[in-house]
């Protein structure tokens, strides 16, 4: 079974150097852990079925499905991974500017790949998506109007791309 992964640190405009998450491919699923330090245990997959989840621990994250109150799974369905041409979203997070710091549990070793967010405003939020990408995936300056300030590409068979977006006022 083929493991890629790839460890995402921001460094924040105190210059502090953060861990967002870590994202591992495992063979044709990608699993996405989050590092927030209010809910470290939360992560996302997208498995080679086309299931798209998100969990905290072992619980998956629980949804309102219409009019009835009744809360579920939140377990979408989506391309199967190998079948994937363009782009399928995986993973999306972002947090305000001044949060940094506090929200992310500081980095102790090097990152893959760092995204540099020492000159972004107090009033701008830095997003970051995690894509599953396929041969017909073209680069892209922006996310829905945002400007993509950095982006990493890894994976040797199902491959991954992270991008960083500024959202502004």
């Amino acid at each position: 079974m083929v493991l890629d992964q790839c460890i995402v640190g921001i460094r924040t405009p105190s210059g502090l150097l953060v861990k967002a998450f870590d994202v591992c491919i495992k063979g044709e699923d990608v699993y996405v852990n989050y590092s927030d330090s209010h809910t470290p245990a939360a992560h996302g997959s997208y498995h080679a079925s086309g299931q798209k989840h998100t969990k905290i621990g072992r619980e998956y994250v629980k949804w309102d499905v219409g009019p009835g109150g009744k809360f579920v799974p939140m377990i979408l369905r989506r391309t199967p991974t190998r079948h994937v041409l363009d782009r399928s979203r995986c993973w999306v997070v972002g947090w305000n500017v001044p949060d940094l710091d506090n929200a992310l549990l500081p980095k102790l070793v090097s990152a893959d790949v760092v995204i540099p967010a020492q000159r972004l405003q107090a009033n701008e939020t830095l997003g970051l998506e995690v894509s599953i990408i396929g041969s017909r995936a073209k680069s892209r300056s922006e996310i829905l109007g945002f400007p993509i300030i950095a982006h990493h590409q890894f994976g040797s068979g199902t491959r991954v791309e992270i991008e960083a977006f500024v959202v502004s006022e």
